[in-house]
């Protein structure tokens, strides 16, 4: 449960709800690179779950003490967790921004706590950004009784890769792309992802693939 509700909308700013399969609900974005940021999370086979706005931390800025609630807590298939704040690069630049985010840095630091800032180059890198998004349609109308990880390994036989022009052939386009985006089967998201990508069988586990 996210410590703090969501600013009501006003002004400028975006605000909304990202639907989320491994949260099974609905979870709170305050800027559109954050909701960039969740998709992410949430098609990062690496990723567990996570959680908005997770807890209060209290941190020394040189002065007095003060608290941030970071925008995620992101829990790992590794069997670690970090805390993740979200911020564009024009306002992470400006010298008290960065001043205070390089004080909580330290302060995690020393409490033995994973911390990491995203800006909109990792979160919307190319052409990764848009290999998710496209993703992300399949990941939300995924096919009912997609075949197991034992029946995707039979379909491909002995071959440590093949094609996705073959996945394509072998499950139906519905079903390859839907596998994809669940992580059952694995492309590389930092190439444009076209029929001759290839594509394996995942790893799993702690070498599950994560997009940040």
């Amino acid at each position: 449960m996210r410590v703090r509700k969501v600013v009501t909308r006003r002004g400028r700013h975006i605000r909304g709800y990202f639907p989320s399969k491994k949260r099974n609900e609905m979870v709170a974005w305050e800027s559109l690179l954050e909701k960039d940021a969740l998709l992410l999370m949430e098609l990062s086979p690496g990723v567990i779950t996570y959680q908005e706005q997770p807890e209060e931390v209290p941190y020394w800025d040189g002065q007095a003490m003060c608290s941030y609630v970071p925008d995620l807590r992101v829990n790992l298939y590794n069997e670690t967790s970090l805390l993740v704040e979200v911020k564009p690069t024009d306002e992470l630049n400006r010298p008290v921004v960065k001043a205070k985010y390089q004080r909580i840095a330290q302060h995690l630091e020393e409490q033995g706590v994973g911390f990491l800032l995203l800006t909109e180059k990792e979160i919307q890198q190319e052409p990764q950004y848009s290999n998710l998004r496209r993703l992300l349609y399949w990941y939300n109308h995924a096919p009912e009784n997609l075949p197991s990880a034992k029946e995707i390994a039979a379909k491909l036989g002995r071959r440590d890769s093949t094609s996705l022009q073959a996945c394509l052939d072998t499950f139906s386009p519905e079903v390859a792309y839907a596998l994809i985006a669940m992580g059952l089967l694995v492309a590389d998201m930092t190439e444009v992802l076209t029929p001759a990508s290839p594509v394996h069988l995942p790893e799993g586990g702690r070498h599950a693939a994560i997009f940040f």
